[in-house]
């Protein structure tokens, strides 16, 4: 439901409870007490409709509705009440204080619930500035600083990290120029994430290189990551030039429980270079810490 359907139905229910509903009630209890007969008992249900409209309404409906009913009930009792003008007048006498009372509660509430209200927007507010400062605003995936932030919240006993770089990405710029290597970043991105669970984290690090951390031990991440490798490199990415084919060097290290990440990220660069200097377009496994 669109946010302004919703407002508009939020505004509507609160009318209607805060002053259709008690006007409506003010109406059967008077009706009601006309049938029974000239001795009146009206006082306690209709001290408590201002409450009533002061758990639904603003301050001026619950103070509109006071009014309604304080007028009602002096109607009521100058010409159809038993004529005790001293009952009439407590009974009058209570309402107006229940009434002082609703649109006081009605102020509180409304200025609670104001607060929450900015409350929630301030904290929705710094969620999406933390997002947008955790976020690769090129690939929509995570920066470096959102990598590290959620890995150092991982619980996991033992991982699997993948540093991943683009084979001849500053020739590729050369040729195609920026704006299609931005495009090769985002389709290389968007292929990396769309091979993992929800639980792994996939993350821009920098220019263009990635990392991969899968929550799975070295053997079966390796298999994930070895996915990856061939979704990203076995078939031309697409571009607004053309389909272009592009290779990635993959260097794959175990994170073990404990583990400093500065370590295993260094283990797995190793690997990556060593996945260079082999010829490009491979994977190669780090050995254990």
């Amino acid at each position: 439901m669109p946010d302004t359907v919703r407002r508009s139905v939020q505004r509507h229910s609160q009318w209607v409870l805060s002053i259709v509903v008690p006007i409506v009630f003010i109406a059967v209890i008077l009706s009601a007490d006309i049938i029974e007969g000239p001795k009146t008992a009206y006082v306690g249900v209709l001290s408590a409709l201002p409450l009533l409209s002061a758990v639904f309404g603003t301050p001026r409906a619950t103070a509109f509705v006071s009014v309604v009913t304080w007028i009602s009930a002096y109607a009521f009792g100058h010409f159809a009440s038993d004529g005790n003008v001293r009952s009439q007048t407590v009974r009058l006498v209570i309402i107006g204080i229940f009434s002082v009372i609703a649109v006081i509660a009605a102020v509180v509430r409304t200025r609670r619930e104001a607060q929450l209200a900015i409350a929630m927007t301030q904290a929705a507010q710094a969620d999406a500035m933390r997002e947008q400062a955790n976020s690769d605003p090129m690939t929509g995936l995570l920066n470096r600083r959102g990598v590290v932030e959620k890995l150092e919240a991982s619980t996991a006993t033992k991982s699997t990290v993948a540093v991943i770089d683009v084979d001849r990405f500053k020739s590729l710029n050369d040729r195609y120029g920026h704006i299609v290597g931005d495009e090769i970043l985002r389709a290389i991105g968007s292929r990396i994430s769309g091979g993992v669970s929800r639980n792994d984290v996939v993350g821009r690090w920098g220019g263009d290189e990635f990392v991969v951390v899968v929550e799975l031990g070295i053997d079966q991440g390796t298999a994930v990551i070895e996915r990856l490798f061939q979704q990203v490199s076995s078939e031309p990415l697409s571009t607004s030039v053309g389909d272009i084919p592009v290779g990635i060097s993959v260097g794959i290290s175990e994170w073990n429980d404990g583990e400093p990440l500065d370590g295993v990220l260094a283990r797995a660069d190793s690997a990556l270079y060593s996945a260079k200097d082999s010829g490009r377009n491979r994977f190669v496994v780090a050995a254990s810490a």
